[in-house]
């Protein structure tokens, strides 16, 4: 990996100051002034970083998702397919009957073995 230059100056971080004292600025105009500072910015890469800055307020999408957070309508959904005899009554799993279902996946050693246990208990039920 190639060795940053250090210039002893955070352009990043001397945006995000200056967005902060002047939050309502345009990217060029803080380009400007970070020229006038004597630090070399384009327009573009304040934007960049001013948008940055705003994804890192929001939540992190690192790490596993907490088993408490809602479950989405689509993940349910295609949880559920199971073919032509799904009917309405089964359309609709719960938070806790999928934990259960991962549980038996990990048992199973993986989702193939635990489709092909259920492929047999599905031949035993009829």
């Amino acid at each position: 990996m190639a060795k940053k230059k250090s210039d002893g100056v955070n352009k990043s971080q001397a945006i995000r100051d200056y967005y902060a004292a002047n939050p309502k600025a345009k990217p060029m105009e803080v380009a400007e002034a970070m020229k006038a500072q004597g630090i070399d910015v384009t327009a573009q890469f304040v934007s960049t970083v001013k948008s940055n800055s705003k994804k890192s307020k929001t939540t992190s999408t690192r790490g596993r998702a907490s088993s408490r957070k809602a479950v989405s309508k689509k993940a349910v959904k295609k949880a559920t397919r199971r073919g032509p005899r799904a009917s309405k009554a089964t359309s609709e799993v719960s938070l806790d009957s999928l934990l259960n279902a991962k549980k038996l996946v990990e048992e199973m050693g993986g989702v193939e073995g635990a489709r092909n246990a259920l492929s047999v208990l599905e031949q035993l039920m009829d």
